[in-house]
């Protein structure tokens, strides 16, 4: 099915309807002919939109339009549309979107069931004169639960396990966007705490929160969204069938009930629901899907006396009221439709079909393709496409109820369990699918039930269940080298090394994943934890992975010698194993260290080569990635690096692996400014730099920030400096030694070319104290030596060199606030 959604990027293009269906289908790879076949073209009607397009959106090849279609493909899907009509609100729409552009933070109240939630993307998609919104759905969140986590998914930051306030910050401050943060009511508290400081570090942010009432942030504006206007008791047919409440329920209710015809005594009896369900368009659109098998009348029938305004209850009148509406509908179900909607309030989010048979088809309750269908006609469970694959989710309020009702069943124990080990259990079994196999199934699979598996983490984690932890995180063990090391693995793999590790092999299997997932976190601990596994390792196997894990430490302890013994030794005896994709992961490791470039082409060409044929085209894709690194880093074979690239950024593409897909276009960059064209390089620099901030990639922004300093070194020496210092800071920060020698070389270049030969000479110091370099061929030495002496030059070197890099860092950000930029 062709994606109707024309995005902003595309409207904003002059992009029409139908060049948009041609692009999603050029996006999915489909050629011309093929095009033309879905929409019923000609071939050459689509070659003349193919041409509008590429014009339009200033791409010179038709691979860019597929890569560009990727790209907002997935923006597209990150907002959810929803696929029923909007009906009214058509005064709260102007009003609301007037407030958001003029105020930073508007809170949309009103309660539950009003339409908080519909408005507000319905806000998101139409918004004149903002940037794209970003949807932070906190509604999978725990009462009183922290959140972080969430903002920091939905803006696609807090992967490597720093703090995630500063990096939430980082990431508004890095792209055009304003927020959606919906469903904060039962985390009020910490959504006002991060938003106090969220707003005023991320000048020009606008958020858009919903809940039931204000958040108590200075500056907030308050929105309340009243329940839609119902038909006065004397209306006539005519104005009731015009107020928005009796059209919400005639809309919902034709779609149930295709060619319903409203007389007037059922015009009467509707506008009479809509007033007893108060207007909320979620009780009437529960009442509307009962017009497949009741008229009008006799839907009021069985509302009267089951449905009474409590304005003296103990808690606000409204939230009653949506409760008897659930109740009434939640009522009208039989046994097994009520056991399974109360079993489906484990799911914290979206879920398959799949998975409901194997978390909830416990007897009595066995048969669900008979109950099923039948949740989804009464609206119970909602529902959403993706791809080939049905999801499904239950409203958030529909949620609650139904978690109370299995509370009372005492099954709620019993379910959640079992939703658990299926969780924790199949992410193993996927393994070898994430190593070869069906991987992009394997990989879709664990994006779409992430929030499961942390809802799982969390169950054991707090149950003291550490058994079932480890048999997750040690079972997935080093296909996360594939998966990427998610930021929530790290705050689990605290609490568990806070314990004693499990007995026997079940002990070295979670050394050793802990040590590679804290190789770039906490070195010291990773070779703790390589040492442990060593010691207690029986079987070859377990050997052979610790020497891995020993190794792959070792690397960033800068001792190359024996992390080549230990990774030399993994190599040897995977290749005995015929444990083909672990003897890859240890010859890419050692094409990392290799001191010639010969061996180090053998080593990452090998490997790839390996996770080709094993189908792991994520991995694959990171060896082109290191070898393209280390040729582009010698100077050689710069022609095969850029074909390595095309086939890495493919790999990453079909995979949809953003990390080697950004790596790719680094990479490139970085040729491009090889080749001398500054001002292309510049620009390609330019706008990596705030996606690896997003995705908290601290190595590849700084070389992002070096390019950057490169590109302005020779004309614009002050812009230069300030890449080249935030690019020294993170070096710094991060303790990368070769990233740490780059910049301080570049910035004695920079330096120099700025008329300031004493503090070249100084920062050379600095950089050949790190990195001792045959001093008589330097270029810049000679160049420094001609022009400042010999004696001077040996002075000022050493002054480089007795400086720590903390401190010369320093001296070199004071010295730059005090300059004029040129």
């Amino acid at each position: 099915m062709v994606d109707a959604v024309i995005p902003a990027a595309l409207r904003e293009a002059g992009v029409t309807k139908r060049e948009a269906e041609v692009f999603w289908l050029v996006g999915e790879r489909l050629a011309n002919l093929e095009i033309a076949d879905r929409l019923g073209l000609s071939e050459r009607t689509v070659e003349s939109h193919v041409s509008s397009l590429l014009r339009k959106l200033h791409r010179p090849t038709r691979r860019d339009l597929i890569e560009v279609a990727a790209r907002l493909r997935n923006r597209v899907h990150a907002l959810p549309r929803p696929l029923s009509s909007f009906v009214g609100r058509e005064r709260e729409l102007r009003d609301l979107g007037s407030l958001v552009v003029d105020a930073r933070l508007v809170t949309l109240t009103g309660p539950a069931g009003v339409g908080k939630t519909r408005l507000a993307l319905r806000l998101a998609h139409e918004a004149a004169g903002l940037p794209p919104a970003v949807l932070v759905d906190l509604a999978s969140v725990p009462p009183g639960g922290p959140i972080d986590r969430a903002f920091a998914d939905a803006l696609g930051t807090g992967s490597d396990g720093r703090a995630l306030g500063p990096q939430i910050i980082a990431a508004v401050r890095a792209r055009a966007c304003w927020l959606l943060v919906d469903n904060c009511e039962h985390v009020t508290d910490a959504v006002a705490v991060l938003l106090a400081h969220l707003l005023p570090a991320a000048q020009g942010l606008r958020v858009l929160a919903t809940s039931h009432g204000p958040l108590g942030v200075d500056g907030e504006v308050v929105y309340h969204l009243p329940p839609l206007p119902v038909p006065d008791a004397a209306a006539e047919p005519g104005e009731i069938l015009d107020c928005a409440a009796v059209q919400l329920f005639t809309d919902r209710a034709d779609a149930v009930a295709p060619g319903l015809t409203i007389t007037s005594a059922d015009a009467a009896a509707i506008a009479m629901i809509c007033r007893r369900l108060d207007g909320l368009p979620l009780a009437i659109e529960l009442a509307a899907a009962r017009t497949r098998f009741a008229s009008p009348a006799e839907l009021l029938r069985l509302l009267d006396n089951r449905f009474t305004l409590l304005t003296d209850a103990p808690r606000p009148h409204r939230h009653r009221t949506l409760e008897q509406a659930l109740r009434w509908s939640y009522d009208l179900l039989d046994d097994d439709e009520r056991l399974l909607l109360d079993r489906c309030s484990v799911f914290p989010s979206e879920f398959d079909y799949d998975t409901a048979l194997r978390v909830v088809a416990t007897p009595p309750l066995t048969d669900l393709t008979r109950v099923f269908p039948r949740l989804l006609d009464r609206s119970m469970i909602s529902t959403r496409r993706q791809g080939g694959t049905t999801r499904y989710r239950l409203l958030d309020s529909i949620r609650q109820f139904a978690h109370h009702r299995l509370a009372e069943r005492q099954e709620y124990e019993q379910i959640q369990d079992q939703h658990t080990r299926y969780h924790l259990t199949y992410a193993v079994a996927l393994v070898p699918e994430l190593k070869g196999g069906n991987q992009t199934a394997a990989l879709r699979w664990f994006t779409d039930h992430w929030t499961d598996l942390r809802a799982a983490m969390h169950r054991s984690l707090d149950s003291g269940d550490t058994a079932a932890a480890w048999e997750f995180l040690a079972g997935v063990g080093t296909a996360w080298e594939t998966l990427g090391a998610r930021g929530e693995l790290f705050p689990w793999l605290d609490a568990l090394l806070d314990r004693p590790l499990p007995e026997g092999p079940a002990g070295v299997r979670a050394a050793t994943t802990s040590c590679l997932l804290l190789c770039y976190q906490d070195i010291d601990r990773a070779l703790e934890l390589a040492g442990w596994a060593a010691e207690h390792a029986v079987t070859e196997e377990e050997q052979a992975l610790a020497a891995l894990a020993t190794g792959c430490a070792t690397i960033h302890r800068r001792d190359s010698a024996a992390a080549a013994t230990a990774l030399h030794s993994a190599a040897a005896a995977f290749e005995r194993l015929s444990d083909h994709w672990h003897r890859a992961l240890a010859l890419s490791a050692l094409g990392n260290i290799a001191a010639d470039t010969a061996t180090a082409v053998d080593h990452h060409s090998t490997a790839a080569a390996l996770f080709g044929q094993l189908g792991d085209r994520v991995k694959r894709a990171n060896c082109l990635n290191h070898l393209v690194s280390r040729l582009i880093r010698d100077g050689l074979r710069l022609e095969e690096a850029e074909t390595l690239l095309d086939e890495a950024h493919d790999l990453a593409l079909q995979t949809g692996n953003d990390h080697e897909r950004l790596h790719a276009e680094l990479h490139r960059a970085t040729l491009t400014q090889l080749r001398v064209d500054q001002a292309a390089a510049q620009s390609l620099f330019a706008g990596l730099l705030p996606e690896f901030h997003r995705i908290g990639d601290l190595r590849c922004e700084t070389r992002c920030l070096l390019g950057l300093g490169r590109a302005a070194a020779r004309s614009h020496h002050q812009r230069a400096r300030r890449h080249l210092l935030k690019g020294l800071d993170i070096a710094i920060a991060v303790n990368d030694h070769q990233l740490i020698v780059d910049a301080l070389l570049l910035l004695a270049e920079t330096e120099h070319a700025a008329g300031h030969p004493d503090r070249s000479a100084q920062l050379l110091g600095a950089a050949t104290l790190a990195e001792p370099r045959a001093a008589d061929d330097d270029r810049l030495l000679l160049a420094l030596r001609a022009e400042l002496g010999d004696e001077a030059l040996t002075a000022a070197l050493a002054s480089g060199r007795r400086i720590p890099h903390t401190g010369l860092l320093e001296l070199l950000m004071t010295e730059n606030t005090s300059d004029t930029d040129e």
